[in-house]
């Protein structure tokens, strides 16, 4: 029966494999807010995961040979680890306090970035450390894992293809990472699986669309989009907190 809120949640899948397909990140940040129109956060968390897997799956197919394979990895490894951290670190510290902060250093970063001011680091083996870990730290204390990986993409000056599989293969590695730990912690529940079974073919459309989208666009104008993204993340994550203050 095709009810409200699955017409929301269709839309939701739809516009996660737009730019999830086009950019190989995205995906949270679009489907989050307007699936929690209409479900629960822990049915979100699920379905935000099984799209992440299904799309950069789609995404990893199609631009394997164009992927660091091996960047990616070697993201994955401090992530994990920094996935620890930052449950620590949401338990000492006010969640309002690390996305003001947080917020604010992204949008700095990306700025700088648009004006081709590259970050100190990016280039030397230190660079995935401190980006992994951060994008682990940031999953579980603030929701934002994409803006520390975007920000050491671009700053590395990755053509749009290589920016692309790579991203995708890490937020791929990473979701999967995250269905393992929902799964043993008993955190899925049985109606939310065949709901995300439903979503999956308007995600997969959705990546097809923004497949097609990218063969259209520059690098300049992909570099920008991808920027304006972290832009749009870390800026919703600083006015969220400082709503929260006020």
């Amino acid at each position: 029966m095709l009810t409200w809120a699955l017409l929301v949640a269709l839309l939701a899948a739809l516009l996660a494999g737009v730019v999830t397909g086009t950019t190989g990140f995205g995906l949270a940040l679009i489907s989050t807010p307007i699936l929690l129109f209409v479900y629960e956060p822990r049915t979100v968390i699920f379905l935000t995961a099984v799209f992440s897997v299904v799309i950069n799956t789609a995404v990893v197919w199609d631009s394997w040979r164009e992927a660091h394979r091996r960047l990616a990895l070697t993201l994955l490894v401090p992530a994990c680890l920094g996935i620890v951290a930052g449950a620590e670190i949401l338990r000492v510290v006010d969640p309002t306090y690390i996305r003001l902060s947080v917020g604010a250093v992204v949008v700095l970063s990306a700025l700088l970035l648009v004006r081709d001011v590259r970050l100190p680091g990016a280039d030397t083996r230190w660079g995935p450390v401190v980006a992994g870990t951060a994008s682990g730290a940031l999953s579980t204390s603030t929701g934002l894992a994409g803006p520390p990986i975007v920000l050491l993409l671009a700053s590395r000056g990755l053509p749009k293809h290589q920016f692309r599989g790579t991203s995708a293969f890490y937020f791929l590695l990473m979701s999967v990472v995250t269905l393992v730990i929902l799964s043993a912690r008993g955190l899925v529940a049985t109606g939310d699986l065949p709901l995300a079974a439903a979503l999956v073919p308007a995600a997969m459309v959705g990546k097809i669309i923004g497949t097609a989208f990218l063969k259209r666009i520059s690098e300049s104008a992909f570099r920008t989009l991808s920027l304006g993204l972290v832009i749009l993340t870390g800026t919703l994550g600083v006015a969220t907190a400082a709503w929260a203050l006020l």
